[in-house]
């Protein structure tokens, strides 16, 4: 009997101990499976996190897949887990930076359904969340606003806040973007968060030229983030705001220490053209181009080289003006880094310097033209020359004024075509440049007297009518070729054979509006597909070619010439045999 006992305790133990085994090897599986899970998380998140604003790194979608395919086991197989909740909020919130929106909505059913009122929070949340990315602005902003009426835990104030002022930044709302921000930066704790909150801020505000916020909130940054990368950054914005402030002494001698110290290394290309930049600022020009050509020899194939050389391509036009030498410059930016934001800038400086130097290498021809004169001293120009010379001299201008700042070289050339091509299409649109520029100097009493002339003597041109908008008091009783091709087209419903003598009469008084390329245009085809008068369509084509030439219609106008005069030298062949 005793052996029975015996016999029957030791089964009982040994029943009891392979159950707790199992029971521990359960555990161990559900737990070793969510533990991964929540490694992943957050190293999905850092990664995240240090990237905002930029796309989703790879490697982050990586991790975030895991935590999805880790916590979808724990889920199905181990009900029995007591973190269940933590699992689902992974999981949706890895789905949802996935862009896995349907997949979170799911995912969110089931915990509202397993955890009712205990997830209403969380539950409100990511369901807001979901529809913003859906579209639905709004619901979404209502939904979060409402949440902040809750009694919430301070982290998770924050993160609504943070929320909000995503969507208001998606939507452009940059103000109402930022008052959230700062209030999440309030509420949070964890020092890395709230330091990529800080960098937001000064990131935002340094766009928004509010350089008093965005440099408080760069200290912070410096304080308390933990990526290299935006410390330095920090630092750099830090000392550009110094000299965008005029702080040029503080900027100077800032830079000068960090160029000193070896933990600055990674951004010492950046500091020296900062302080390029601050010579440049000074007007020492010589020491600011002497260190802008030791960072391109210095810092090869970087970001701040290219900009360096675009610097360089600048100092050239404003200060040598040495076009060949900008050239040279300018085509090394685009050599030096593909990712340079100089690039475009380059490429457009390069094509108006192209420009410039063959519409100059026409300009000293055309003025050996104008010193010729006839045995009675007067001008030999005919009315096409003056059309030529003016184009030439209006370009010269156009360029030297308003795209390389030489202000006074441009005033050159457009006092050059009022003198010497008085009859040219181009004549308003040369006072009118006149007039602008002049404007810009505070010569108002000049700017009046051109003002006046191109109302008085070109009343239905563009640049009249632009005037009269901005300053009745220059308007005049005369009509328009706006008026009058309005005038024309009511006409046309009317009275055909009247509408086009208003036409006509546009075309005969205004070769420079937009108003006058329209008519033009319209006899054009008028005569060409509803009359079928080739010769009369050929004569307002070519019209539009002549006066307009950069104009919408001149496209169409320039096909048909060519056809109708193809047909006509053809009848014209036909006819003789």
């Amino acid at each position: 009997m005793a052996n029975n006992r015996i016999y029957s305790f030791a089964r009982t133990a040994c029943l009891l101990l392979a159950l707790f085994v199992m029971s521990c090897a359960n555990f161990k599986a559900y737990y070793n499976t969510f533990y991964n899970a929540e490694v992943y998380f957050e190293k999905a998140e850092k990664s995240r996190l240090e990237n905002r604003g930029d796309a989703l790194p790879k490697i982050a979608k990586g991790h975030y897949e895991k935590v999805i395919e880790k916590t979808r086991t724990t889920l199905d197989n181990f009900p029995e887990f007591d973190r269940r909740k933590s699992a689902y909020l992974m999981m949706i919130q890895s789905q949802f930076y996935l862009d896995k929106y349907r997949d979170a909505n799911i995912t969110l059913s089931e915990m509202n359904n397993e955890f009712k009122d205990a997830v209403r929070v969380d539950g409100i949340f990511w369901a807001a969340m979901i529809k913003w990315k859906e579209g639905k602005v709004q619901p979404a902003i209502n939904d979060l606003t409402s949440l902040l009426l809750d009694d919430m835990h301070m982290e998770t104030e924050a993160k609504v806040h943070m929320a909000i002022a995503e969507i208001y930044f998606g939507q452009q709302m940059k103000t109402q973007s930022m008052d959230h921000l700062e209030k999440a930066a309030e509420f949070i704790r964890d020092p890395t968060e709230k330091g990529q909150i800080y960098y937001r801020i000064a990131d935002l505000s340094f766009s928004d030229e509010d350089y008093e916020r965005a440099l408080s909130a760069y200290q912070q940054v410096i304080k308390l983030s933990q990526t290299k990368k935006q410390i330095q950054e920090g630092h750099l914005r830090s000392v550009q705001i110094y000299r965008l402030q005029g702080q040029l002494d503080l900027a100077t001698r800032t830079i000068k220490d960090m160029l000193l110290d070896e933990n600055y290394s990674t951004i010492y290309s950046d500091l020296e053209l900062e302080l390029a930049k601050l010579y440049q600022q000074q007007g020492r020009h010589t020491e600011a181009k002497n260190r802008l050509e030791s960072i391109v020899q210095d810092y090869q194939r970087t970001i701040a080289s290219a900009e360096a050389y675009y610097i360089l391509g600048q100092l050239s036009i404003s200060h040598d003006w040495n076009l060949e030498s900008a050239l040279k410059q300018f085509e090394m930016v685009l050599k030096e880094h593909k990712s340079s934001l100089y690039i475009s800038p380059a490429k457009s400086r390069l094509k108006e310097i192209k420009a410039y130097q063959k519409i100059f290498s026409e300009y000293g021809p055309w003025m050996d033209r104008v010193a010729q004169v006839d045995s009675l001293g007067n001008s030999t120009l005919t009315p096409d020359d003056e059309i030529g010379l003016s184009t030439v001299l209006y370009g010269l201008a156009e360029l030297e004024a308003f795209h390389f700042g030489r202000r006074d070289s441009g005033m050159i050339y457009l006092d050059q075509l009022i003198t010497y091509t008085p009859t040219a299409p181009l004549m308003p649109k040369a006072l009118y440049a006149k007039s602008a520029i002049l404007s810009e100097m505070d010569e108002d009493s000049i700017v009046t007297e051109l003002k006046n002339r191109i109302v008085r003597e070109y009343p239905k041109t563009d640049y009249a009518m632009a005037i009269i908008r901005s300053d009745s008091t220059y308007a005049t009783d005369k009509s328009n070729s706006d008026n009058q091709l309005v005038s024309a087209e009511a006409q046309w419903k009317k009275d055909p054979i009247l509408a086009m003598d208003n036409y006509k009469e546009i075309v005969i008084t205004d070769t420079v509006s937009e108003a006058g390329a329209k008519a033009g245009y319209f006899l054009a085809h008028q005569y060409d597909y509803e009359f079928v008068r080739p010769d009369s369509a050929l004569k307002y084509y070519e019209w539009i070619l002549k006066y307009h030439q950069g104009s919408e219609q001149a496209n169409h106008a320039q096909k048909r010439a060519v056809a109708l005069n193809t047909f006509l030298a053809d009848t014209t062949t036909q006819n003789a045999h």
